[in-house]
C-alpha cells in the first residue's frame, strides 16, 4: 500500500481546508513562496523546504502538495516549485541526469541547470543528508492547485485553521 503525505502550502494551501477531508494526521505545512519562483531564485526554495518533507520523500511516500493560486489556475509554488524540486531530486537523490523538467508544456531543462550547477555546497549537503534514507526509485511529488478565493486575507485563513485544523 503506497504512503501519501499531505502538505498544504502556507498560506493560501489553507484553502484546502474548505474543499478537502483531510485527517489531521496526514496534514503537514510546508512553505514554498511564489516570489522565489517569479525571480528564479532557485536556492533559497531549497534553502526553505522543511526537513519533514524531504525525509517523507526520500522514504517513498506519496508527497502531495495543495496550494491555491492567487490569479490563476496553478500557483507557481506548484507549477515552477515543485518542478525544481523534482529535477534536484531526480538528479542528487537518484543520479537522473536525464529528467526533463516541464513548466506549461516547455522543457525548462536548460534554465534549471544553469541554476543547479551553481548551488552552494551548504544547499546541496542539505539535499544530499536525506539520500540516506532513500526508499524509493521515483520521486512521487504531485501538486493539486486552483484559484484562491482569499488571497491575502489572513483573517480567514486563521479562522479555517482554527475551525477545521486544530479543533478536530
Amino acid at each position: 500500500m503506497m504512503k501519501r503525505k499531505i502538505f498544504i502550502n502556507l498560506t493560501n494551501g489553507i484553502e484546502a481546508f474548505e474543499k478537502y477531508d483531510f485527517s489531521n494526521e496526514d496534514v503537514s505545512f510546508i512553505r514554498l513562496l511564489s516570489t522565489h519562483c517569479e525571480r528564479s531564485n532557485f536556492e533559497r526554495i531549497l534553502e526553505n523546504i522543511d526537513s519533514n518533507f524531504l525525509l517523507h520523500l526520500a522514504l517513498g511516500y506519496e508527497c502531495i502538495v495543495y496550494d491555491f493560486a492567487a490569479n490563476c489556475e496553478i500557483s507557481k509554488a506548484i507549477n515552477v516549485g515543485l518542478e525544481w524540486i523534482r529535477y534536484v531530486t531526480n538528479r542528487r537523490w537518484l543520479g537522473n541526469r536525464n529528467y526533463r523538467p516541464i513548466i506549461k508544456n516547455i522543457d525548462v531543462g536548460e534554465h534549471f541547470w544553469k541554476y543547479y550547477k551553481d548551488l552552494s555546497s551548504p544547499t546541496k549537503n542539505k539535499i544530499d543528508y536525506f539520500k540516506k534514507y532513500l526508499n524509493t526509485d521515483t520521486i512521487l511529488l504531485y501538486g493539486v492547485s486552483t484559484q484562491s478565493s482569499y488571497d491575502n486575507k489572513y483573517d480567514i485563513f486563521k479562522e479555517i485553521l482554527i475551525e477545521k485544523y486544530f479543533n478536530r
